[in-house]
């Protein structure tokens, strides 16, 4: 609940915008929305929010990869998530914001058709967002024309917390509980970040719940959902005691998964020694109970976000960083999604670099219900152990420590495509990687050489924003260049301009090429 500012706030110089209250229930997430609705896509074009490490063609590729992987998995012989080739593929971008990322990964898609067994017109990409302003600007945009006109691209408005169905604007399909016959596809980058999530701590051996007092810097507030209040955040925090049944009204059908992952810190963390805090995405973990019902449990969902996959970064005793950049963020705990997709029988692939300011994973959801209240004895696991062998029999004995990712890792061996794709476009070198080295060449290289540049853009998959941060040295030195050189960039001028995406008016990429 809001509650109005107070003239003479009793905490101190701040305006107190609501009492102390559950986190994922807190004014912040309102604030959130707000920021996003009044926007709009000006979030994206005028740079209030930074994009582009999401943004671009060489993500939309690596994507499209992992994508294909798993896809080539499901049309195996024995698949463990079989496909019908009669009945359409979703791919749900959640967030889609300024629709830059999903431009990239449909050009990217378009090369599918020739390397894997699934009928091309059956595969749909649905564009997502919880405000009707993105979806204007997505319809209108004449990049995504040949998409929606051929019916290979969807949109609708979906808030991925709350909503329970999906009604597509063009074809009136509604996706809704058990509708899809074929696994649905999630992509959620920069999202999971901005979804309602609660705070814990550790202490002593005793699970605490966070409450969180939304305040400003200044003493009144007008309008409590007026974003600029963002820039003024004072937030005040306080712990108590709980048990490790916290969602079990609240969530009454994941309830059993929340108990494992809160059990599963306070036993990781319960010595008298031990201290940790950790955030719960529990908006995240909402959404992904509510899409993958749409396909009666069956899902792959890769997500790229700012956060911690490894559970030792949660050691410590602080209250929850809020990172302000025009709207916010938090830290998305991937580890525990990933404990949540292994409790409901699926598996989880985590990138382990530490230094990134992308993390991406991808989840399997893989339906297998026998085997949700399963794991393995670990004197069984051995490297020809099958990952889903005796699942059914075997009952789970302890939810604690690593036997947990050994589980999962067990499991991720029946997509042994998924995982390759994954390891050599996301963990050998990323999106994250890639983001490092275009912009220390742009920033810690007085002036980098054509032949650099040139090698920089194959890299990039010729993509037309690279090409607009590095058109001055371009232009210095291609008069002067070998034929050879001039001719390699020349050649791929037309496919840079077939993946210029119109966002910021102030960029001609058309005249600089």
């Amino acid at each position: 609940s809001v509650v109005m500012p107070v003239a003479t706030p009793p905490t101190g110089d701040r305006c107190r915008l609501e009492e102390f209250t559950r986190c994922s229930d807190s004014l912040l997430w309102k604030l959130m929305m707000s920021f996003y609705d009044r926007n709009g896509v000006e979030s994206w074009s005028q740079g209030i929010v930074p994009h582009f490490i999401t943004c671009n063609a060489f993500i939309g590729r690596a994507y499209a990869k992992v994508l294909l992987g798993f896809l080539h998995d499901c049309t195996c012989a024995n698949s463990k998530i079989p496909l019908n080739k009669t009945e359409p593929l979703y791919i749900i971008e959640l967030g889609a914001g300024s629709g830059k990322f999903s431009f990239f990964i449909l050009q990217a898609i378009k090369e599918l058709p020739e390397v894997f067994e699934f009928p091309a017109e059956k595969v749909v990409y649905v564009m997502t967002d919880f405000t009707w302003n993105n979806l204007k600007f997505w319809n209108d945009h004449e990049s995504f024309r040949p998409y929606l006109d051929c019916g290979q691209l969807d949109i609708a408005i979906f808030d991925a917390v709350h909503d329970e169905t999906i009604r597509l604007h063009h074809s009136n399909v509604v996706i809704g509980r058990s509708t899809l016959k074929n696994p649905i596809c999630v992509i959620a980058n920069y999202l999971f970040d901005t979804l309602c999530h609660d705070i814990f701590q550790i202490e002593a051996g005793q699970l605490k719940e966070g409450l969180i007092s939304v305040g400003s810097r200044n003493l009144f507030e007008t309008d409590p959902l007026d974003p600029e209040i963002i820039k003024r955040f004072d937030n005040h925090f306080t712990y108590r005691v709980i048990n490790e049944n916290y969602y079990a009204e609240s969530e009454p059908e994941d309830s059993r998964h929340l108990r494992r992952i809160l059990r599963w810190y306070r036993d990781f963390f319960g010595d008298a020694s031990d201290e940790a805090s950790i955030l719960l995405p529990i908006g995240a973990l909402r959404a992904l109970r509510r899409l993958t019902s749409f396909s009666c449990g069956r899902a792959l969902v890769l997500s790229g976000d700012k956060g911690n996959n490894n559970h030792e970064q949660f050691r410590g005793l602080n209250d929850p960083h809020v990172a302000v950049h025009g709207s916010f963020s938090v830290m998305v705990n991937y580890h525990a999604i990933g404990l949540y997709c292994t409790s409901r029988s699926g598996f989880v692939l985590h990138d382990p670099q530490e230094e990134a300011s992308l993390k991406v994973s991808v989840l399997v959801f893989t339906n297998r219900e026998d085997a949700v209240l399963a794991t393995f004895q670990p004197s069984t696991m051995g490297h020809q152990s099958s990952p889903f062998h005796d699942l059914g029999r075997v009952q789970i004995h302890n939810w604690i420590g690593s036997d947990v990712e050994r589980l999962s890792a067990a499991r991720s061996l029946a997509f042994p495509n998924l995982c390759r794709a994954f390891s050599d476009s996301i963990t050998s070198f990323g999106p994250n990687d890639f983001f490092v080295v275009q912009k220390s060449m742009k920033d810690d290289t007085e002036r980098p050489t054509l032949k650099a540049i040139v090698a920089l853009l194959k890299l990039s998959n010729w993509d037309p924003d690279v090409f607009y941060k590095f058109r001055d040295p371009i232009l210095q030195q291609v008069s002067a260049c070998t034929i050879k050189l001039r001719n390699d960039l020349c050649r791929n001028l037309p496919q840079l301009w077939r993946q210029h995406f119109m966002l910021d008016k102030n960029k001609d990429v058309a005249f600089e090429a």
